[in-house]
């Protein structure tokens, strides 16, 4: 029998202590939704905080209480050499803050009426345009030297790490989580970014906490009040268009972001962030309605079919775990590393057997796998208690310690269940039933597996391997991708990353793509499909 079993009636009265409010329903968080989802809880947990499944699987549903320790350097780009005095951004990478490290001639609310965009938008389209120029909207827009602020962490920042692509201006459910849980707008345009960080303050103020962490090519804080917590080390400007320093071509400055990007795809590095894993919250932990109103995306979560009344639950579990977090400053389980043991011990050794091309190398990899939990001395019908402690394995050293963490354990054991169950199936077929058609048990136990790979969704399966040196395994990370780079990511060159932006669907912006081609979604080529050209912002 397992070491832990918690019923849904034990945790829906734990979340009644926790966050003081549920439906007239009984509505809150329930172990089996946890069960239900447990790939999706799993794959929040592993992705967290690392570009490349945060860009796989962009509509994140979960949020972080998290920590950036005193003493960690963030980049800010800026018109300006002066501190902002209002909430603005702060970057992980130098690169990422440089693409902002410029200005076109106009301040954030000097319209004169006129409708001008804002310069987090100009910037990123001018990197969309080989030759760095902005698009064209009403003068004046010149081009003006920025500068490149360097700031220090004073002291811990707590902040709220929101996963997924969440700094992705798209309305396919990337600003879900802010827009629709944390601010309660179901209607707003995924742009606005300065309403949306100054409407996040306000939150984070309550909340006592300094910012909120997002994700696009590069890992972002959206930072409060600057004159708090931080100190500027440096403001340096750049060069004028003409100074031999500039960098010319929008090519390498896009590529060269993409690669900073690139080396943050297994994580943030250094300790920069360290996340209270044992303080998550995810829309995952409910039964509410996740479903994409898309049917061409049913992989997509949305929050658009939960009602207010969930909403406003959920939120309160926010308010709750963010106290909770930061009052009692316990050391977090580290569920990252045991999704990261899992995904070790079976993330090359699934495809092998999926793609086996013989019984008796599946065979002899399905027993090496198993035989670890099977004790051939015990009288074990079906070999079910074998597969229990195959279930189990992994989670042995667990000793869950809050709501989240038994919502955690459940998810992440029924996604070992889910392989352990697959990998038995497969040894039926191929090692117990003797008397059977070998060749139709071989096809079988493959597609078993195979089923089990799509259902787990490793981002592990979607890496380009090493890249020669003038290339970047690229995936699409909003604003910048094709169709092929979100469903094929492959290594390409500082020539080939410009212009590269049909993935997206922003509204007034980027169409988006129609549903991929057969051929994409198997792995071969899109190239070929006309379908999929470039769209210009």
């Amino acid at each position: 029998m397992p070491r832990m079993r918690f019923s849904a009636l034990v945790l829906v009265a734990s979340s009644l202590v926790l966050s003081g409010a549920v439906t007239s329903d009984g509505f809150g968080p329930t172990l089996d939704s946890a069960r239900k989802n447990g790939p999706q809880i799993f794959n929040a947990l592993h992705n967290a905080m690392r570009e490349f499944g945060s860009a796989l699987h962009h509509n994140g549903m979960s949020l972080f209480p998290a920590v950036i320790p005193e003493g960690v350097i963030l980049y800010h780009g800026d018109g300006t050499k002066e501190v902002p005095k209002k909430p603005d951004w702060l970057a992980f990478e130098i690169e990422h803050a440089e693409a902002f490290a410029r200005s076109w001639g106009r301040p954030r609310n000097d319209t004169d009426g006129k409708r001008y965009p804002d310069p987090l938008e100009l910037a990123i389209q001018a990197q969309l345009h080989e030759g760095g120029n902005p698009p064209k909207y009403p003068p004046p827009f010149e081009y003006k030297p920025g500068h490149l602020h360097v700031y220090q962490a004073r002291r811990p920042l707590n902040v709220l790490y929101i996963d997924g692509t969440s700094a992705g201006k798209t309305d396919m459910g990337t600003v879900d989580t802010q827009d629709i849980l944390l601010l309660d707008h179901r209607d707003r345009s995924p742009w606005g970014d300065f309403e949306r960080a100054d409407e996040l303050c306000s939150l984070a103020r309550e909340w006592k906490i300094d910012g909120f962490i997002r994700m696009e090519p590069g890992f972002e804080i959206i930072y409060c009040d600057f004159t708090n917590g931080l100190r500027q080390l440096s403001a340096n400007q750049r060069p004028e268009r003409d100074d031999p320093g500039m960098v010319n071509s929008s090519s390498i400055s896009m590529f060269e972001w993409a690669r900073a990007a690139a080396q943050r795809y297994q994580g943030i590095g250094s300790s920069r962030v360290l996340l209270d894993y044992s303080s998550m919250f995810s829309a995952f932990f409910y039964p509410t309605n996740l479903t994409n109103p898309d049917a061409e995306r049913p992989e997509l979560p949305r929050l658009v079919g939960a009602s207010d009344d969930e909403l406003r639950v959920m939120r309160e579990h926010i308010t709750d775990s963010i106290a909770r977090s930061i009052s009692h400053r316990h050391e977090p389980l580290n569920w990252q590393g045991v999704t990261d043991m899992i995904v070790t011990r079976y993330a090359s050794r699934l495809p092998f057997i999926a793609q086996a091309y013989s019984v008796d190398i599946l065979r002899d990899e399905v027993n090496h796998l198993l035989n670890t939990h099977i004790d051939y001395s015990e009288d074990d019908d079906g070999f079910s208690a074998a597969q229990q402690r195959c279930a189990e394995f992994y989670l042995q050293p667990v000793q869950a310690r809050t709501l989240e963490d038994q919502l955690l354990y459940v998810a992440i054991e029924s996604t070992t269940a889910a392989i352990c169950a697959a990998l038995f199936t497969a040894r039926k077929l191929v090692v117990e039933d003797s008397e059977s058609d070998e060749s139709a048990a071989f096809s079988a136990a493959k597609e078993v597996v195979s089923n089990l790979t799509q259902t787990l969704s490793w981002y592990e399966w979607k890496e380009c391997g090493r890249c020669q040196p003038d290339e970047v395994c690229f995936i699409a990370m909003w604003p910048f991708g094709d169709v092929e780079d979100h469903y094929n990511p492959s290594c390409l060159n500082y020539t080939a990353v410009i212009g590269r932006n049909n993935y997206w669907r922003t509204p007034g912006k980027t169409p988006g793509h129609r549903p991929p081609p057969l051929a994409c979604a198997e792995g071969q080529t899109c190239q070929d499909d006309k379908s999929l050209g470039n769209e210009e912002l």
